[in-house]
């Protein structure tokens, strides 16, 4: 039987698995900021987007929640984490998404997972910055590469952005 510590933190680890599949599933169209985030292993490839309705809530995300996902937790490095990344997400409230900060706070993951992309579904869909242009166009594929989402296929886009279950 375990203990009553055992029984919270796996509580507390479900609660964590669920606000990160809630927010995975979310539309981009109304839950406009985001981050692409995975595992930072080598044999670990997965990434999700995952989406938010405001620069509040990713940052709560990125201090509670992606932490958690790969095993840092209260009373075993979530703390520290926190201490190392709250300036850095400080920042992202005063100047926004920005890649430099985004990259900043790379090291500061211990390794254990990645943000390789943040921004807004617009910023996204429209194909700004280099990642941006390289999602779309995986999406529109060789014969379209190099346009803007047509209106009409953020429905069918939105579900490109999320892996397959297979």
């Amino acid at each position: 039987m375990p203990g009553p510590y055992l029984q919270e933190a796996s509580v507390a680890s479900t609660k964590v698995f669920e606000e990160a599949a809630e927010a995975h599933e979310r539309d981009p169209r109304k839950y406009p900021y985001g981050y692409l985030t995975g595992g930072s292993e080598e044999f670990d490839a997965v990434r999700v987007f995952v989406w938010f309705r405001s620069i509040d809530e990713l940052i709560e995300s990125l201090l509670e929640v992606e932490p958690r996902m790969y095993g840092v937790e209260p009373k075993r490095g979530l703390e520290a984490y926190q201490e190392r990344v709250r300036p850095i997400l400080e920042r992202v409230r005063q100047q926004g998404l920005d890649e430099a900060l985004r990259a900043e706070l790379a090291p500061e993951s211990d390794g254990k997972f990645v943000v390789d992309w943040w921004g807004t579904y617009a910023d996204l869909r429209g194909g700004r910055g280099e990642f941006g242009c390289q999602v779309i166009d995986g999406y529109l594929g060789e014969e379209r590469r190099g346009q803007l989402l047509p209106a009409g296929e953020d429905t069918a886009f939105i579900n490109y952005l999320r892996p397959s279950a297979e």
